[in-house]
């Protein structure tokens, strides 16, 4: 994982990011942690896929099945 990317998702500790998972789910929450594979940890999640919204406590993302990371805005 190159610097640049580190030192984004650094930024965005305790932060709301927005993921796009392989399988077409959309996962929002705040990001806990994250590893140099880019598996995520994030806290108070919700899946909001379809339009019935799942409120969730914790869940670990496996980073190979991540497509799309949308960062909060600045």
């Amino acid at each position: 994982m190159s610097s640049e990317i580190v030192k984004t998702l650094v930024s965005c500790i305790n932060k709301v990011i927005l993921i796009k998972l392989r399988n077409n789910q959309i996962i929002q929450g705040k990001l806990q942690t994250f590893d140099e594979y880019m598996n995520l940890i994030l806290i108070e999640f919700e899946d909001i896929t379809d339009d019935k919204v799942k409120n969730l406590d914790k869940i670990i993302l496996r980073g190979n099945n991540v497509l799309i990371i949308s960062l909060p805005k600045e």
